[in-house]
């Protein structure tokens, strides 16, 4: 997951324009040993603009939302009680936030969901047919499963819980990957592809020109268009998105600057920090704590 916020200038110039009373944003992050590949972010008072990349799949519940986003190319309204359906391996962001949001992130590792759709009869690797939906069923197997991880509840309460949310999710998945027609989307996803290949190196835009067989101009425009981001903060998003992972892992700072291409740890924490508001020790200690704790609520400060 990664993140970009706008000036403490322009969130307080909008606040004051829509007559909105300044809030402390707070996030807590949570991760339990009792059900592996999954973490739960908590967002209390948000009002950010989220331009996110997900390796995991990725379920947000929002209790309350009023927010434009663009994801596969289309436009949405997110509104109170309703789930983003988040792909794994897709990138989404939000152009517009018309009040403070509350909501819950449910990740899970892509070898959760590819385990229950085998169980539940799928032949292929499930995708999202819905961007987003108002169904209350998984609205609320999502907060109970977040409710019993925050409670650490106990394993088999926990297992149970993410079962349904496992099974209510896979509702609105279907085996076929959603078809993107024209030249100019197969070859963004031929540049996406690349990117990911080659995450650690240095890539060119005459490299990504070759590989898509697009001119420059149009790769940007069509690659901007299709993934929300263009193609060097997408790069930087997928760094930032397999850092948490490898600090989850238990990897030090230093070591995952030195793994993912970064010049050194203070150019690590640069990128963490502004994406994720919080800095990459910061996390590793909040989830090491969660891990150990089984549900231990570990409050990550905003920067």
């Amino acid at each position: 997951m990664a993140y970009d916020r706008p000036s403490a200038n322009e969130l307080r110039n909008t606040l004051r324009r829509r007559g909105l009373p300044a809030r402390q944003e707070r996030l807590t992050f949570l991760r339990s040993a009792a059900v592996p590949g999954t973490e739960v972010l908590n967002a209390f008072d948000s009002f950010y603009l989220w331009r996110v990349f997900n390796e995991r799949y990725a379920i947000c519940a929002c209790r309350t939302a009023a927010t434009d986003w663009r994801y596969r190319g289309g436009m949405h309204y997110l509104r109170d009680a309703s789930c983003m359906l988040l792909q794994a391996g897709e990138a989404h962001a939000n152009t517009r936030v018309h009040k403070y949001s509350d909501f819950k992130v449910l990740f899970l590792e892509p070898f959760l969901v590819a385990d229950a759709a085998r169980e539940l009869g799928f032949a292929q690797a499930p995708q999202f047919k819905l961007a987003q939906t108002e169904h209350p069923l998984l609205f609320t197997a999502v907060y109970a499963f977040c409710a019993a991880v925050e409670e650490n509840a106990d394993a088999l309460e926990q297992q149970s819980r993410l079962t349904v949310c496992l099974r209510r999710m896979l509702h609105f998945m279907e085996e076929q990957r959603p078809v993107f027609n024209g030249r100019a989307k197969r070859a963004v996803r031929l540049a996406a592809d690349h990117l990911r290949q080659r995450l650690q190196e240095t890539v060119t835009l005459d490299e990504l020109v070759a590989v898509s067989g697009l001119s420059r101009f149009h790769l940007l425009r069509s690659f901007a268009g299709e993934m929300g981001l263009p193609p060097h903060a997408y790069q930087i998003r997928l760094r930032i998105d397999h850092a948490m992972r490898l600090l989850r892992e238990g990897s030090s700072p230093s070591v995952v600057a030195h793994l993912l291409g970064f010049a050194d740890q203070s150019h690590l924490t640069r990128h963490f920090r502004r994406i994720m508001r919080t800095t990459p020790g910061e996390y590793l200690r909040a989830t090491s704590d969660t891990v150990r704790s089984g549900a231990m609520a570990n409050r990550v400060r905003p920067r």
